[in-house]
């Protein structure tokens, strides 16, 4: 019997426990595998947007990656798992309220304006390759996976990149909303 044979056969917490002691990717490919599915499914129902419930569920197998440590394998790894998933898909909806609200205060220009009408408005402050992004990631609500090839980098660099945008666009509006 195979590694894999002999570990597919163990329960999600025996799994956990193994990964714990080992870090063996081949093992914590196996909770990813069990998971992947349901967790989808969970994150779509939050956030009713597959393309989000995706960078969600990606997000949360991260954290659970970086907290291994963390997990009591006497507990059971499903409720841990959807509770990560569930502040993970939290998370991610109040950031993108938040850079919503962002750029809902910076003024658009009118549909009329070619690209290249620069004149007035927050926006027009930001390099063309921050307006770029904030208006691909949040106006238009684009995934990281998309963006990503229209931008030409990696996602891990598109999602640096709307931190960034959305980093300058805040000192902008800072002095703006003190004098509010």
């Amino acid at each position: 019997m195979s590694e894999r044979q002999h570990n597919a056969h163990l329960s999600d917490e025996d799994l956990m426990r193994q990964y714990q002691s080992t870090l063996d990717a081949k093992v914590f490919e196996l909770l990813v595998e069990r998971y992947w599915q349901r967790g989808f499914a969970a994150a779509t129902r939050i956030l009713r947007d597959p393309h989000t419930a995706e960078d969600a569920l990606q997000d949360a197998f991260v954290r659970l990656l970086r907290r291994a440590d963390r997990y009591d394998c006497a507990q059971p790894f499903a409720v841990w798992f959807y509770v990560i998933l569930r502040n993970t898909c939290l998370d991610l909806q109040r950031r993108q309220k938040a850079a919503r609200r962002l750029v809902d205060r910076a003024p658009q220009r009118a549909e009329a304006a070619s690209e290249d009408d620069e004149a007035g408005g927050l926006l027009a402050k930001l390099p063309k390759p921050d307006r770029d992004v904030l208006v691909l990631r949040i106006v238009q609500n684009m995934p990281f996976s998309e963006i990503a090839p229209t931008l030409g980098c990696s996602e891990e660099a598109a999602r640096k990149r709307t931190q960034r945008a959305l980093r300058r666009l805040r000192r902008i509006l800072a002095p703006q909303m003190q004098s509010v």
